[in-house]
């Protein structure tokens, strides 16, 4: 992800400038990662112990997989 700041000058040198925009788009990336992990949770946390097992996992191993995005 890029993020940018914006700079002015201001007594001989330049300071950066917090950018509400930068804060918020790189908030909003969280909340959608976030998301995402939590629909491979469910999505896992969904299926039968046999179905989980032909994809190597077991009940225990579900919220690794669902963090790492492996084996949904």
């Amino acid at each position: 992800m890029t993020a940018s700041t914006l700079t002015f000058a201001g007594d001989r040198r330049e300071r950066a400038v917090f950018v509400p925009t930068a804060f918020l788009t790189e908030f909003l990336a969280g909340a959608r990662e976030g998301l995402e992990i939590q629909s491979r949770y469910h999505a896992l946390a969904s299926k039968s112990a046999a179905e989980l097992a032909r994809r190597g996992l077991t009940r225990g191993d579900i919220a690794q997989a669902a963090l790492k995005g492996d084996q949904c």
